[in-house]
């Protein structure tokens, strides 16, 4: 009798384990075969932690070589019918083993088509809601993305707290970023667009998403000064009529040991004109700034080393004293030190 009890009872657990598989292989051919379901389990996940209307074309997920295809991805203002961000195609391919081992190993993310509408507001800006608070429990898993590829991208601002609002636009967004990874620290990007029609180069390497490590270059070239005067004090007696800004930042950042980072720019063709009128109260044909070994670190700010030169047109004496640096304006150069 103990014997067939004994029997019995190993026979019953086979039974359950083999019921388990079962109803695991089924629910996995069911999620599989029914790209509906897929399809509406997503949007109640994004609708539930951004509070926001989505709508999805289409959706397909093959759990078993962990491939997921979203097309036709609409995320809704608050108000759910301004559109917030829209993307024609996301192909995300993993490493479904992984997950076993709490890593998320993402082969490949490719993005095409895809939309951001940033609005900014007197009080803040729309994507306010959609940044979590701080105070969570930390990193809980590693993350490893093999190659990340956006195409066709493009970034909308929208300014409302100008009494004349205006949208600037970040267009042709083109970003290709290799070994992005908690792991390890070899990461590479490099992205360009076209921001508000000048160009625009970044390249990062040495990438670690954590502790976050990078290094770091963005060039901009030919940008549009004459825009900033929307930002000009109305009562302002002199305001930038046109002008050409170029630049080269770069930066190292370490959680740990803070940000360093040096800057190089060219002013060019500047003129600025007294508000109401149209002759120039001074032309400048190039202003050249330099800002070395700039370091901030636990809140503290330090700067190295200062220097500018200025070529103008027009006769100009001025005494400005920038944080502890003086630049004599003199006739028609300008130089200056920290």
């Amino acid at each position: 009798m103990p014997r067939l009890r004994m029997k019995a009872l190993g026979s019953g657990r086979w039974i359950i384990v083999a019921c388990a598989i079962l109803a695991l292989a089924s629910g996995v051919t069911a999620f599989y075969a029914s790209p509906a379901l897929v399809r509406n389990l997503l949007i109640a996940q994004i609708e539930s932690r951004t509070h926001r209307s989505v709508s999805i074309d289409a959706v397909s997920l093959n759990p078993f070589t962990g491939r997921l295809v979203v097309r036709g991805f609409r995320l809704q203002e608050p108000d759910g019918k301004t559109p917030f961000t829209d993307f024609d195609r996301l192909d995300v391919r993993i490493r479904p083993l992984s997950l076993l081992r709490g890593h998320l190993w993402i082969r490949e993310v490719t993005l095409e088509g895809s939309t951001v509408r940033i609005i900014r507001f007197a009080e803040g800006f729309n994507i306010s809601d959609l940044i979590p608070s701080s105070g969570g429990s930390g990193r809980t898993l590693d993350v490893t993305v093999d190659r990340l590829v956006v195409t066709k991208g493009t970034v909308a601002l929208e300014d409302r707290a100008l009494i004349e609002p205006r949208t600037w636009y970040s267009e042709n967004i083109e970003i290709d970023a290799h070994n992005l990874s908690t792991r390890r620290g070899d990461g590479r990007a490099v992205a360009r667009s076209v921001t508000v029609g000048a160009p625009v180069l970044l390249e990062m390497r040495h990438v670690r998403l954590y502790p976050i490590r990078l290094e770091a270059a963005v060039t901009t070239s030919a940008l549009d000064l004459s825009l900033a005067r929307l930002y000009f004090p109305r009562d302002a007696a002199v305001v930038l009529e046109q002008g050409r800004a170029s630049s080269t930042l770069q930066v190292a950042f370490d959680a740990r040991a803070g940000l360093r980072a040096n800057v190089t720019g060219a002013l060019e063709d500047v003129v600025l004109v007294r508000r109401g009128e149209r002759d120039p109260v001074a032309l400048v044909p190039k202003l050249t700034l330099e800002l070395a070994d700039f370091q901030f670190q636990d809140e503290k700010l330090q700067v190295g080393v200062a220097q500018a030169g200025l070529a103008l047109e027009a006769a100009v004496e001025a005494d400005l004293q920038r944080a502890g640096a003086s630049v004599v304006v003199e006739g028609q150069h300008l130089v200056g030190a920290a």
